[in-house]
């Protein structure tokens, strides 16, 4: 039976076998486009699970790596966008910082306490990376040595990190904003 058909039937092996043959392509692919694994990952198992919850919709005329495909690209767009939208509000909201801080020196003070707490809130190689590049100003190649991991596991780490610390950042300024 045709692969496209025993996946709309439900069918969990070939589903299996189709998600491990396909998986890897399609990382790369997102990959490449992104130069994020994060979103890679997200990506592409967005794409499965959308893929095996709209398996009914599947249509049998194409196969089953062209379908993927066209939803691998579509959900990569939408997270493309949400990201860009992500950016510019927490720059809108960075850039206005002065101002709100500017009139009250606690506001940066409780600024600085919460991304102190979430810098010690990361996962414990997260952070030890973290510090090691901005306390010690090692470089990711002396972090990497140190710790026996690659070099682009220091950079994914310290990515990681600064996310979380705009996204604490933004969301105090924001906070700070409404409250004043």
């Amino acid at each position: 039976m045709h692969i496209v058909a025993e996946i709309k039937a439900g069918n969990k092996f070939v589903f299996t076998e189709v998600y491990y043959k396909y998986h890897e392509r399609f990382y790369f692919f997102v990959l490449k486009q992104t130069a994020s694994t994060d979103i890679a990952e997200e990506v592409v198992q967005q794409a499965f699970i959308k893929l095996w919850e709209s398996r009914e919709k599947l249509s049998e005329v194409f196969t089953i790596d062209v379908q993927l495909a066209r939803i691998t690209r579509s959900i990569l767009i939408d997270t493309l966008r949400k990201k860009a939208i992500e950016r510019k509000v927490i720059n809108q909201v960075v850039a206005q910082a002065p101002t709100i801080f500017s009139s009250d020196p606690s506001l940066e003070k409780e600024l600085k306490n919460k991304i102190y707490s979430a810098i010690e809130g990361l996962p414990p190689i997260c952070k030890k990376i973290f510090k090691l590049s901005r306390e010690e100003n090692l470089s990711y190649n002396e972090i990497a040595e140190q710790l026996s991991i690659s070099p682009k596991t220091v950079e994914n780490q310290i990515s990681k990190a600064l996310k979380v610390i705009r996204q604490v950042a933004a969301l105090s300024i924001i906070l700070s904003a409404i409250n004043k």
